[in-house]
């Protein structure tokens, strides 16, 4: 295993082997999955980190992995702006939140997640990093453009949940 797939396996947790002892990034869940299966198997941070190492941007990570860590009802007890906060912070010519979102060929952007980015947007600017299972590649986008485009597309609600999400097809982001 390569040392970068090291750190992100180390970091994460996330990987398991294949035969041949080969290692990949566990995948997305569906949208129509309950919450659980949904954040349980991830590929879109790994593909964060690994981009954020190869252009060797410093960061740091900054929302907590409350689906390790906490039972669901139990995270539902944190106020949704600090339940939400954004996944990483990246340094560059100025520092920046990462919030890491994966899709396959619709983003799915939750409403209530919306409000909080919102908030967050006011302290420090949001970058959306966006990674299709469907095209294998990612998108760098920044949060008040995706919120624009979000806006101007159709909407949905989660069948556990009825709660709204707004569709982004991967080709508008």
């Amino acid at each position: 295993m390569d040392k970068m797939l090291q750190q992100i396996v180390k970091h994460f947790g996330v990987c398991e082997i294949e035969e041949k002892g080969i290692w990949r990034p566990l995948t997305m869940g569906n949208f129509k999955d309950d919450f659980k299966k949904r954040n349980n198997r991830f590929i879109a941070e790994p593909k964060c980190v690994e981009y954020l190492t190869e252009k060797g941007i410093l960061y740091t990570r900054y929302g907590f992995d409350a689906l390790f860590d906490i039972p669901r009802d139990e995270f539902l007890k944190i106020p949704p702006h600090i339940a939400r906060t954004p996944d990483y912070v990246a340094f560059s010519s100025k520092a920046v939140f990462i919030e890491v979102k994966g899709c396959h060929d619709i983003l799915r952007l939750k409403e209530d997640d919306m409000k909080a980015y919102d908030w967050w947007q006011e302290i420090m600017p949001i970058t959306m990093f966006i990674y299709s299972t469907t095209v294998k590649t990612h998108k760098l986008i920044a949060y008040r453009n995706l919120r624009e485009i979000a806006l101007e597309g159709k909407t949905g609600r989660y069948p556990d949940n009825n709660k709204l999400y707004y569709e982004i097809p991967w080709d508008t982001i």
